[in-house]
This record gives structure tokens, sequence and C-alpha cells, in this order.
């Protein structure tokens, strides 16, 4: 379901038994991976054991993707991907832009 996300996505973030991994897959602009990172790794930190096994795909850019009008009925199709922004017309999941934090 995951690689679904894929052609959409600027990286992917694996966590397994606490430990990050990460593939980018695209050029980001600034450093917006390298802080959504960053916070990740703080949470496995700060909460070691506590944060579950996960396999997100994230976009970095400022303008929703996944269009609702796209998918029409079929929702089964929808590719789970994270994203900075989202809205009403749109599937993204919506996840803190830790970057204005870093920048």
């Amino acid at each position: 379901m995951v690689e679904k996300a894929r052609k959409k996505a600027h990286f992917r973030l694996i966590i397994i038994d606490g430990r990050l991994y990460m593939e980018k897959y695209d050029y980001v602009f600034q450093t917006r991976d390298v802080f959504t990172i960053w916070g990740i790794l703080q949470l496995l930190e700060l909460y070691p054991g506590k944060v579950p096994d996960l396999d997100l795909m994230f976009t970095c850019n400022d303008w929703p993707l996944d269009r609702k009008s796209s998918y029409h009925d079929n929702t089964s199709v929808i590719p789970p991907l994270f994203h900075y922004c989202g809205d009403d017309l749109t599937y993204d999941i919506v996840f803190p832009d830790w970057s204005f934090w870093g920048w």
C-alpha cells in the first residue's frame, strides 16, 4: 500500500525496532526533509521503545497533491502520503512541518 505513494514522495521514512531508516527519492527544497527526520529522531530519543514500527512516505511541497476528485468512488487505491499541508479537496495526511524551527 505504501509503495503506491512513491511516485509523488520525496522520501520514505521507516522505523524498525526504534531505528530510523530513510530512502530519498527526489530533491527537497531547502531542508524540510532533514528537519522532519530530526523531529522523528527526537521522538525516538525521548520515548525509547514507545514509537511503533512505521513505514511512511512524505512529500515536501507547499501544495496538496492527492486530489479527492482523482479517486472518485474507489477510496481503496488512495496512496498514504504525508504532507505539511492539506485541504478539504485532498487526501494528503497532514504532518507537522518542523523545518520552521530549523531555518
